[in-house]
């Protein structure tokens, strides 16, 4: 499929894009080497300033040219991406805090009940201040001391 363009797909670069780099491109490069050719005829390094700093000229320009299409390039496929990929998907909805407080035989910590780090292990549910006599702290995981539905006791 090389030099051709599936249908209803515009290229990622059109004919003037691509003839606007040249061109630039040239421009800076002729800036550059007329430059040297100037410079290179001068013994003192304080003549050849000016002329180093004109090259410097030509050079920016051909980076600005190049960074202009890798810039337009990036918003072209941005743009196929998201016509690709549609919208990103909604946040899941809210679903409220567990307000069980759980905690195992001897652990060092209390959690919510639906906290990643008691799965499955089913122990049982008892009010904040009895974990806290018990010496126990709050999970800094699942954060039960905040939430709703968590009552202080």
């Amino acid at each position: 499929m090389t030099g051709t363009v599936a249908a209803g797909r515009p290229p990622l670069f059109t004919g003037a894009d691509r003839l606007r780099v040249g061109v630039l491109l040239a421009v800076g490069a002729v800036i550059i080497a007329l430059s040297w050719f100037f410079a290179a005829g001068r013994a003192d390094a304080g003549d050849q300033l000016v002329f180093v700093s004109i090259s410097l000229v030509g050079a920016l320009l051909g980076m600005s040219a190049t960074a202009g299409m890798l810039l337009r390039g990036r918003r072209a496929v941005g743009a196929r991406t998201a016509l690709l990929l549609g919208a990103a998907p909604a946040a899941p909805p809210e679903v409220p805090l567990a307000a069980e407080l759980v905690a195992g035989p001897g652990a060092k910590w209390y959690h919510r009940s639906d906290c990643l780090l008691v799965e499955g292990r089913h122990w049982p549910a008892a009010a904040r201040a009895v974990h806290e006599n018990a010496g126990r702290k709050a999970c800094p995981a699942c954060n039960p001391g905040s939430g709703p539905g968590v009552s202080p006791g």
